[in-house]
């Protein structure tokens, strides 16, 4: 079994707006050494076509990013896991200013890759997996049998995967893919589940004037200790946004962990003119899980 790129792990982070780069401010003020790719050559590839390979190219060039090696390396082999070349290895990637004094600086880059293998899907199959049936699993990821892996669709899975588990309260749910490569270009993939502790609605306060506490509540449809389901806050939202403050958004609503007593506790601070310094709650993490799953070191899961 041959773990898939920790990168792939956090392929959440190599979404569309990672891989497309606007010219920002801050590429437009230099702050951070902006770069605008305006050619880009790939040498050294053995069998991808040239219609895929002007695909990945044309994806960077016309758009601004950090002058970063590291990124703009990890950027080009997402993209060529994109087309399913999975053993990707970027060699070399060399920029080359035009225009030195630019802002963004212009830039034409020069990559020397060796793409490796295209990879189709062969089995998906999920393991510690308590809460879902293995088949509600394997219907979250958009790739069919023998279809080429896209590292996005993979990405668009394990997000799904997390959307489906905090609909049941398992808001601490982590997947591991692990990957079997064979030599006639199939990919065997294998989800890990750590579940984790299936948390339970618990208090509600609204902080508000007691009438619109009382309006707001009475919409409030998930009881205390009801399942807690994690996309309920925006149905709530968009059920009660006559009820809200105009200027009231996502960010005036806070979610206390309580991970000891596998409860959740929700916050609407409406009018935040009523909240004071010794009303703000805090989280109680359980042992171990004091660091979101999307920022835990990736040693942790070994």
């Amino acid at each position: 079994m041959i773990p898939l790129r920790w990168a792939l792990f956090f392929a959440l982070l190599f979404s569309a707006s990672f891989l497309t780069a606007q010219c920002n401010n801050d590429h437009r003020q230099n702050k951070n050494g902006g770069i605008l790719v305006t050619d880009f050559t790939i040498t050294g590839t053995q069998a991808i076509s040239a219609t895929d390979l002007a695909r990945i190219t044309g994806e960077m060039i016309g758009s601004c990013y950090d002058e970063d090696s590291e990124e703009m390396e990890e950027r080009l082999r997402a993209l060529f896991q994109d087309h399913g070349y999975f053993q990707v290895e970027v060699k070399s990637l060399r920029f080359k200013a035009r225009d030195p004094l630019g802002v963004p600086k212009p830039v034409t880059l020069e990559g020397d890759v060796s793409e490796g293998p295209q990879y189709r899907l062969g089995e998906v199959s999920f393991v510690n997996n308590h809460a879902f049936p293995n088949e509600q699993l394997r219907q979250q990821f958009p790739i069919k049998r023998h279809g080429l892996v896209e590292r996005s669709k993979v990405a668009a899975g394990l997000e799904s995967l997390r959307k489906l588990y905090g609909t049941r309260g398992y808001i601490d749910f982590i997947a591991v893919p692990n990957t079997q490569l064979s030599s006639n270009g199939i990919m065997n993939l294998t989800i890990e589940s750590e579940e984790g502790p299936q948390y339970h609605m618990g208090k509600l306060d609204i902080v508000a004037e007691k009438e619109a506490a009382a309006w707001l509540r009475a919409e409030w449809k998930l009881p205390e200790g009801a399942v807690y389901d994690q996309a309920y806050i925006n149905e709530y939202l968009t059920a009660v946004r006559d009820l809200l403050p105009a200027n009231f958004t996502r960010a005036n609503i806070q979610t206390i962990l309580n991970c000891p007593d596998a409860l959740i506790h929700v916050r609407l601070i409406v009018d935040p003119a009523q909240v004071t310094s010794k009303s703000q709650p805090k989280n109680v993490p359980c042992e171990g899980r004091d660091k979101p799953p999307s920022v835990r070191n990736p040693q942790e899961g070994k």
